[in-house]
C-alpha cells in the first residue's frame, strides 16, 4: 500500500501491529523527522500518520531490504517463495 498519509488504526491493521507496538514506533519515526502525526479534521479521535520528504528519501533504501534479507537467509528462491506464501496465508487466517 502506497499512501502519503493513513490513519494510525488502518496502518496498524495493514502491518498486523497493535497500537501499543505501533505508537512507540511512530513516535521514534517522528522524532527522526520521517513521519508526522496529526488529528483528523473530520474526527479528532482519529490520528493520521503522514510521511515527510525526509521519509520519502528512505524509499530507495527500503526497496533493497528484501534482497538483503534473502542474502542473509540463504534459502533457495523456491523455498523463500513458499515461506512468503505460507506467512501471508497465516496472516490472512489470523486476520479473520
Amino acid at each position: 500500500m502506497e499512501k502519503k498519509q493513513i490513519s494510525v488504526k488502518e496502518l496498524g491493521k495493514c502491518l498486523f501491529l497493535d497500537s501499543g507496538t505501533l505508537t512507540p514506533l511512530l513516535k521514534k519515526l517522528e522524532q527522526k523527522g520521517y513521519v508526522t502525526h496529526t488529528r483528523s479534521e473530520e474526527d479528532e479521535r482519529v490520528l493520521i500518520a503522514a510521511i515527510t520528504p525526509k521519509g520519502e528519501d528512505l524509499k530507495d533504501e527500503a526497496v533493497l531490504i528484501p534482497q538483503k534479507m534473502m542474502a542473509c537467509a540463504a534459502l533457495p528462491q523456491e523455498k523463500a517463495a513458499q515461506l512468503y506464501t505460507l506467512l501471508y496465508e497465516l496472516l490472512n487466517t489470523l486476520e479473520k
